[in-house]
This record gives structure tokens, C-alpha cells and sequence, in this order.
């Protein structure tokens, strides 16, 4: 009997299945039908046994990675020393300035609350320079990823005049999901994850909380090069302060190849951003009668832009032969997204960047990462 088998089973021994095979056991001569006494006995026993089942059923799923969830799938990662990824905080860059419109320095640890029904909360965690500090946000998790301008004091400040959040430098990430998790764990039995090969870089990014996703080019300036091009966590090109953040955890910059840090003594190791290969789109669509274009111009661009992210997260960091890298933009699979508006009838023409499909460049020079541009929308 196979799992999939024993699940079917387990699943069709409910409170009916047990009523019947315990009344089946019971003499004709005596009355079972519901409200008797006989059928009253017996029923608090078939709940009893029915969910006793039900919970054979939910330890059955959880013995095994492809389908335990929650903290029964934290234990099966421990046995391949793998754990969840936890959520992180993000930092933004804020700027400040006094009542007369001049830069305004601030302490740290100064809180501060974005504007809106449900604010965010920050924390000043880092001088730039006059006027300019880096905030942490207090709340762990994406929610404080897409928050930019005004910032206010959660306290009086003497003097201060204005607060603006004018970048988010280090986005945050959720906890990771259980389909992510056990992608990691499923993944680990194919790759041995040793010496600093090409295994085990990813799993050292991917140990990081601030970077999603990681391209290792081996060799790629000579003998002991190794160049790691990185995203953040919402998968778009990383800032400068997190890249340099990233170099200073894997190789040291004034120290390389000297192994201080967690890259292998010898490896000099080189943490780069990925270059934007911006997305221009020329749509032509065919509307329902009583459909215009401005109807659809916000979920045309809206689906343009999921579509994108989630070949981001699911895709760009894959290796195509356990050495190279390749990921092409169909304009297909674009329409196909499209057509699951509503309004639209047909996607008469979809051009990127004149092309209809765009293949990105990943070798030791250029490593590209699907940005999109404009999204021009014809009717």
C-alpha cells in the first residue's frame, strides 16, 4: 500500500464509515435507527474513532517533507541543518529638517510613525550624513517595504520641522512560506554543499536575511574568483550599502582571500548587483463592448508587473545545467496572464522592446536582471 493509498483510506473513515460498521455488528431484531437507544450508544464512540482517525491522518502527512507544514516541516528541516527563514526589518533612508526648512539631526534611537490608519513604526538606527539617518522599522516582515514620505515623531522634538522617508535601502522579507521551506530541503538532497563549490555559496546566501536570491559565477576573473550577483529581498537590484554589506560578510574587501570571512580561505570573492534590463511593452487588445481603455490600462500593468516578480523569485536564480544560467521573457505567457482580465478579449499584439520574446544575458561580464519600463497600451 503506497501513502497516497493509507491517506485515501484514512480519509473515508469518517463518522458514517464507523456508525455503519458498528451497527452492521448489532442484531436485526434490535431497533437501529438514529434516536434509538442502541444508535445513541454507539454514536459518541464512532466521533471518538473518527477523529482519532483524522489526526492518524494529519501525523501521516506531517511524517513526511512533501507534505508537513508548520512546525512539523521546521523539524524535518533540522534534520538536513536547514531552518526556516525568519522574518526581517526593514531600513529605510529618511531625511529631516528643522522649522526653517534646514538639515535637522535627530538621536539615534529616535522613534518615528508613518502616516496612515495602520502606521509603521521606526526606529533611527545609523547617521548618513547632515540631516540624513537610517531608520529600521520596529515591525518585522514586507509591510514596511513599500512606505515612502512623511515621517512624524512619535515623541516632541525641539526644533524639528519635517521627516521624509525618501528610500527603502534594505527591504525586509516574511517569514518563509512552507512551500519555500521544503524547496530548500528537497533541493539539499541534490547538491552537495561543500568547499566553497557552487552549492555551497548559494547556501551561504541564501543563510542571509536581507538577500533573495543569488548567481554564483565561479572562475569568473581567474583561478580563486568567485563573483556573487545578488538581489534583495523583494528580488529587485540591490542598494549599495546592502551589496557592500553582503562583501563584508562573505570576503572582506581590505582582506580577501584570507578567509575572515564565511568564503573559503583562498577564494577571493567579488558581491555585485545585477544589471536592469528595462522592459518597454506595446500591447494592442481587444475589449468588450463597454470596455475602454482606461478600464483595463491599471490591471494590464499591474498584471505586467506580477508576472515579472514571479519570474524573478522563481527563476532567475535557478541554474539551467549546474552551470549556467538562462532566463527568457515569452511574450506568450505575458498574454496569457492578460487574457485572464476582465474585458479583455484578446491580445491581438504584444511586443518587449520591439521583440516578441527577450533573452537575458548571464555570463562573467553581464548579469541581467527583467526591470519594467513603459507599458503602452493600444485598443
Amino acid at each position: 500500500m503506497t501513502p497516497n493509498e493509507l491517506l485515501s483510506d484514512l480519509e473515508n473513515m469518517d463518522f458514517d464509515y464507523f456508525m455503519q460498521e458498528h451497527l452492521q455488528r448489532v442484531p436485526d431484531s434490535i431497533d437501529k435507527r438514529e434516536g434509538s437507544v442502541i444508535y445513541d450508544a454507539l454514536a459518541p464512540v464512532s466521533y471518538n474513532l473518527a477523529e482519532m482517525v483524522h489526526q492518524f491522518h494529519n501525523i501521516l502527512l506531517n511524517t513526511y517533507t512533501q507534505t508537513a507544514i508548520g512546525e512539523f516541516l521546521d523539524y524535518r528541516a533540522a534534520e538536513r541543518g536547514i531552518q526556516r527563514k525568519l522574518a526581517t526589518n526593514s531600513i529605510v533612508t529618511a531625511s529631516f529638517t528643522d522649522t526653517d526648512g534646514n538639515d535637522f539631526d535627530i538621536d539615534i534611537g529616535t522613534r518615528f510613525a508613518s502616516i496612515g490608519v495602520n502606521p509603521v513604526y521606526y526606529r533611527a538606527s545609523e547617521k548618513v550624513s547632515k540631516g540624513k539617518f537610517r531608520l529600521t522599522a520596529e515591525q518585522s516582515g514586507s509591510v514596511a517595504n513599500r512606505y515612502v514620505g512623511q515621517v512624524l515623531p512619535v515623541s516632541n522634538i525641539n526644533g524639528f520641522g519635517y521627516g521624509k522617508i525618501v528610500e527603502v535601502e534594505i527591504p525586509a522579507r516574511d517569514n518563509e512560506s512552507d512551500d519555500d521551506l521544503r524547496g530548500r530541503i528537497l533541493e539539499s538532497n541534490e547538491f552537495t554543499q561543500y568547499g566553497g563549490n557552487v552549492a555551497d555559496y548559494i547556501a551561504m546566501i541564501k543563510s542571509l536575511k536581507t538577500v533573495g536570491a543569488v548567481q554564483v559565477y565561479p572562475t569568473w576573473n581567474g583561478g580563486g574568483t568567485v563573483r556573487l550577483v545578488i538581489v534583495n529581498n523583494e528580488f529587485n537590484i540591490p542598494s549599495l550599502k546592502l551589496v557592500e554589506e553582503v562583501q563584508r560578510q562573505i570576503d572582506p574587501p581590505d582582506v580577501s582571500g584570507n578567509g575572515y570571512g564565511i568564503a573559503p580561505i583562498g577564494h577571493q570573492v567579488t558581491v555585485a548587483a545585477p544589471s536592469a534590463r528595462t522592459l518597454n511593452l506595446s500591447i494592442k487588445l481587444d475589449l468588450e463592448d463597454g470596455v475602454d481603455r482606461t478600464d483595463v490600462n491599471q490591471p494590464v500593468i499591474d498584471a505586467v508587473n506580477e508576472f515579472i516578480d514571479e519570474i524573478k523569485k522563481s527563476r532567475w536564480g535557478l541554474l539551467k545545467n549546474e552551470r549556467e544560467y538562462q532566463l527568457t521573457i515569452y511574450g506568450s505567457q505575458i498574454i496569457s496572464s492578460l487574457l485572464r482580465i476582465h474585458g479583455i478579449l484578446n491580445v491581438s499584439d504584444l511586443k518587449i522592446n520591439g521583440e516578441k520574446d527577450i533573452y537575458l544575458q548571464f555570463d562573467n561580464k553581464v548579469q541581467e536582471l527583467p526591470v519594467v519600463g513603459s507599458v503602452n497600451i493600444n485598443v
